[in-house]
């Protein structure tokens, strides 16, 4: 499902199977059956179809995952001086 997606429409709705589940581990790949917890994984096979963001799901009545949309200001704020004005 893509962004514009609106539950019952067809309308950047695709419907693909996932070729492979690959276990993202430091330079090495491993290719794997289940997803454990906490674990960074790539989907082969749908990156022509999801360009950035989506909501990937196996419900056919599911509901997006919505964007987040805001903005973030600096917590911390630091003010430097120079030792010698010369500089």
């Amino acid at each position: 499902q893509g962004p514009h997606y609106k539950p019952g429409g067809k309308e950047d709705l695709n419907v693909k199977n996932i070729q492979r589940t690959v276990l993202m581990m430091g330079r090495s790949t491993e290719q794997i059956a289940d997803v454990p917890c906490g674990n960074t994984v790539a989907l082969v096979g749908i990156d022509q179809y999801l360009l950035k963001s989506g909501t990937l799901t196996t419900l056919e009545d599911a509901h997006n995952i919505a964007d987040m949309k805001y903005s973030v200001s600096p917590v911390v704020k630091v003010a430097v001086k120079v030792k010698d004005g010369k500089e």
